[in-house]
């Protein structure tokens, strides 16, 4: 059955397909095929970086580093993604900072890493799925174009940037890049047919414009210290990091699945390196074996990074140490009703969701990890990755439904 809808389709034949599909409640592969062969797992890697999160981190954001000094507060980032961030309503570090009584100081944080990942394509720094890595992000490191219906058009947000961001009518050709590459100068045209977060484009991040932006919307002075001892520093908490996770894990955001590691590398007191958070977690929490996850950033956009369908189907069931089925599926796209899975694997009327799973997809490739929930009641790990093929990936995602459905009603 199995065999005759992989190896024998013309369109997985035209191109590198791989396949594992195990039964966790006895330890058993159900099938696979090419399952030991290396992929580009694309943003299937967050399931790597959502495994590091679970095990080095609490159950709480640690969204800053503080200590009180006379009638001052010395602080500096922790790698939090969500300050400022327009998704996350609930802001309590920003209330924290803009209603004490102590004058602030920012501290010029020990970020070790570059804004950008090994293996990122340098061309893409303008797309808003490409914000830049930083120990104190922002406003999601983006400014965005907001549509209000009232007055039938766009506003740039932070306003801050209004006065660098041009407004371009339409975008049916590119002429010109969204932001200059080493500038903060902004030329875009907004969509209201897009979805609201991808009508945005990153900004040039630096100390500098942190405290500015700082300055800016917490409408008090913020003075600025290169250099300052945290040996007794607290932490201050911003919100649940399963809320963190599962937005990481339906969106697939990029940024998020960055700061997670350095949030890691906050909780542990170490640098602020991605690095050595993830050679960490595969050495002592993530052993993998005799095929490894090669493992280069937190979000997937390397194209240097590798793994097996085998050894995803593996870091599902690390995960499963951590947390139950049920919370599995919670925090994973769930097919037709949310996250990068909204609009496939829509089940049958009457019938339940079937698939939970992340999505990884650069041009080119498309993948699919998680949990599928037969209609016998079987809850089953699999891992289905195509690399390499030269159309769209609509025709190999249609093709894989067509598996999948199979899976469901047949196991």
């Amino acid at each position: 059955m199995m065999n005759k809808s992989l190896s024998q389709s013309p369109l997985f034949d035209s191109h590198l397909t791989g396949f594992a599909l195990y039964d966790p409640s006895d330890s058993t592969f159900l099938y696979t095929w090419n399952e030991d062969k290396y992929f580009t797992p694309a943003s299937n890697t967050k399931l790597l970086t959502f495994y590091a999160g679970l095990t080095l981190m609490r159950d709480s954001v640690p969204g800053l580093q503080y200590v009180i000094r006379g009638d001052s507060l010395f602080f500096t980032g922790t790698g939090d993604p969500t300050f400022l961030h327009p998704d996350f309503e609930e802001q309590p570090i920003f209330e924290m900072l803009k209603d004490t009584s102590y004058s602030l100081h920012y501290v010029k944080p020990k970020f070790k890493d570059e804004p950008f990942a090994p293996g990122w394509s340098w061309e893409d720094y303008e797309y808003y799925f490409q914000p830049e890595r930083t120990a104190f992000p922002i406003y999601g490191n983006t400014i965005r174009y907001v549509y209000d219906s009232a007055q039938n058009g766009f506003s740039v947000q932070p306003s801050f940037f209004a006065d660098f961001a041009d407004i371009r009518e339409i975008d049916s050709e590119k002429l010109s890049p969204y932001r200059l590459i080493n500038t903060n100068i902004f030329s875009f045209a907004p969509d209201t047919a897009r979805s609201a977060y991808k009508n945005s484009v990153p900004f040039k991040t630096s100390d500098e414009l942190t405290v500015t932006l700082l300055e800016d919307t917490l409408k008090r002075k913020v003075h600025w210290v290169e250099s300052f001892d945290f040996e007794s520093s607290k932490l201050a908490y911003s919100r649940s990091s399963m809320e963190l996770f599962a937005f990481m894990l339906k969106r697939s955001d990029n940024l998020v699945a960055e700061q997670i590691l350095y949030l890691c590398a906050t909780e542990m007191r170490m640098p602020l390196s991605a690095d050595p958070i993830r050679s960490f977690t595969q050495e002592e929490n993530l052993k993998i074996y005799p095929k490894p996850p090669i493992w280069k950033d937190g979000s997937g956009l390397s194209r240097y990074n590798l793994v097996t369908p085998k050894s995803m189907v593996a870091v599902m069931n690390y995960i499963y140490t951590k947390m139950s089925l049920d919370q599995m599926k919670q925090v994973l796209s769930i097919g037709g009703v949310d996250g990068t899975l909204k609009n496939w694997y829509k089940p049958r009327a009457g019938e339940p969701p079937y698939v939970f799973a992340k999505t990884g997809t650069l041009s080119n490739n498309h993948n699919l990890t998680g949990i599928i929930h037969t209609r016998s009641g079987k809850d089953l790990f699999f891992s289905f990755m195509n690399n390499n093929y030269a159309s769209s990936s609509r025709p190999v995602k249609l093709e894989m439904e067509k598996v999948m459905q199979l899976i469901y009603e047949k196991y």
